[in-house]
């Protein structure tokens, strides 16, 4: 994925970022809610050499207590000083366990030491500071004594004593908010990118091209996400305007040799190839092509109901020697359309559809029509599109906005490939109306609607 991938994971699934988010901000108001107050004590130590009145002897002392304050801070955090502190205090802990609540620093080139204490009592915090400035000076007394009888040569004064702070360093609500935003906001990016990356159905006609199929075009879901409606003559809906550019398209697949006998067929069921054959085929006719549309799919036919023709008689009819072409072939209103339905389903639907008898129809509706569209069975589940794509000029694979799958994609188009079956190119189906890759040419007035309404029928399409 490139950053525009990721821009485009955030930007579709923006809900989840924010939702994280306030899932972040709850987590930190909550943590907030649950931690206990932490209070600050500090004070501020001197250390230095007793005087002797030589100026040379206090030049060395004070070169001498330079380079030995930097080891006094790790006293103040042994036993030798908090074990005292906590006998002092009566406190119920250890000197290891009271050292992670102390802290001491010595600036470079000074005798200071700066001690602090964190504690869950302002109190508790400034005593315990306290203490250890008092029993600190005592224990490096003791270990700076040269003999039991001789005095220390350093000594260590309280420049200021701690004093009691109400006011705690921690928690920090605005730290743990801050913390919270950050963290639902990676959470939430890290999850959109995810689904994103996790989701193999094809989104963009760029996949299709990926796949080796040119991309013909894509149709727009009706309106509140419907499937597309009927294509009549006049409309100026998205999907009509978008079936409209896919007709185009497949009339300079090749210009030279332009398709005339066109298979529309899906990798899978309820894809939308129905819907994309009948429409295509009333586009051509109402645009003034001589177009026949074939109900080929013997399996679950459905362009019969959606048309309203009859279906007692068609194509099965027509290959079994049973009726003539002529006979069965049904004119769709005034459209210019003509429609073979598919007659009684047979036992065998392949072997028919793959028939000599199939390729001798084929050439006979070549010559009674510009342009033949076969509505077909998908390709996965059944053999029957790819033999009829075989006798045909080429096929049109239809494929679902976010449900048809790359992998059954792929799958479909080696279908076709394995047979030398051609392939004219993919039609994206069912794509939402805010999507940002299809939505500009409607909003720049593609879509319009004509000042006088078509009086013409709508009808729903399910599949």
């Amino acid at each position: 994925m490139d950053l525009v991938d990721y821009l485009r994971a955030l930007r579709k699934h923006w809900i989840l970022v924010v939702l994280s988010v306030l899932l972040g901000v709850g987590g930190g108001v909550g943590a907030y809610a649950v931690t206990p107050p932490v209070y600050r004590a500090d004070s501020l130590l001197f250390v230095s050499m007793y005087d002797t009145g030589n100026a040379t002897a206090l030049m060395q002392g004070s070169m001498f207590t330079q380079q030995r304050v930097q080891s006094y801070t790790g006293v103040l955090t042994s036993p030798k000083v908090l074990d005292p502190v906590i006998d002092e205090l009566g406190l119920n802990t250890t000197a290891r366990a009271l050292a992670g609540h102390v802290n001491s620093s010595a600036p470079v080139g000074t005798v200071l030491i700066e001690v602090t204490v964190d504690e869950s009592s302002p109190q508790l915090a400034a005593d315990v500071a306290n203490a250890i400035a008092k029993h600190f000076g005592r224990a490096v007394s003791e270990l700076e004594q040269a003999t039991p009888d001789t005095l220390s040569p350093v000594r260590i004064s309280v420049l200021r004593p701690a004093v009691v702070r109400s006011e705690p360093i921690a928690p920090d609500l605005l730290r743990m908010l801050a913390l919270g935003v950050l963290g639902g906001a990676v959470l939430g990016t890290g999850l959109a990118v995810l689904r994103e990356v996790l989701d193999t159905t094809v989104k963009t006609l760029t996949t299709i091209t990926d796949q080796g199929a040119p991309a013909l075009g894509a149709v727009p879901s009706g309106e509140g996400g419907q499937r597309p409606e009927l294509v009549l003559e006049g409309s100026r809906s998205p999907q009509a305007e978008a079936l409209r550019q896919i007709r185009t398209n497949l009339q300079f697949a090749d210009v030279d040799h332009p398709p005339q006998v066109v298979v529309v067929t899906s990798a899978l069921p309820g894809e939308g190839k129905s819907t994309t054959a009948v429409n295509l085929a009333l586009t051509a006719a109402t645009a003034g092509v001589r177009t026949i549309l074939v109900e080929a799919d013997l399996r679950l036919p459905k362009v019969s109901q959606y048309l309203g023709v009859e279906d007692s008689a068609g194509l099965t009819t027509v290959l079994a020697g049973r009726a003539d072409l002529d006979d069965v072939l049904q004119p769709y209103g005034d459209t210019g359309l003509s429609v073979l339905a598919c007659g009684p389903i047979p036992l065998n639907p392949a072997a028919l559809l793959g028939s000599r008898h199939m390729s001798d129809l084929l050439a006979r509706l070549r010559e009674r029509a510009d342009l033949v569209v076969i509505d077909s069975p998908p390709l996965l589940p059944v053999a029957d599109a790819a033999a009829l794509a075989r006798q045909a000029d080429g096929a049109i694979v239809v494929v679902k906005h976010a449900k048809t799958t790359r992998e059954h994609l792929t799958r479909g188009l080696d279908r076709l490939r394995a047979v030398d079956a051609r392939v004219l190119g993919g039609v994206l189906t069912m794509v939402p109306s805010k999507a940002s890759e299809y939505s500009y040419a409607y909003e720049y007035g593609y879509g319009y609607q004509p000042a006088v309404p078509v009086d013409a029928e709508h009808v729903v399409l399910d599949r």
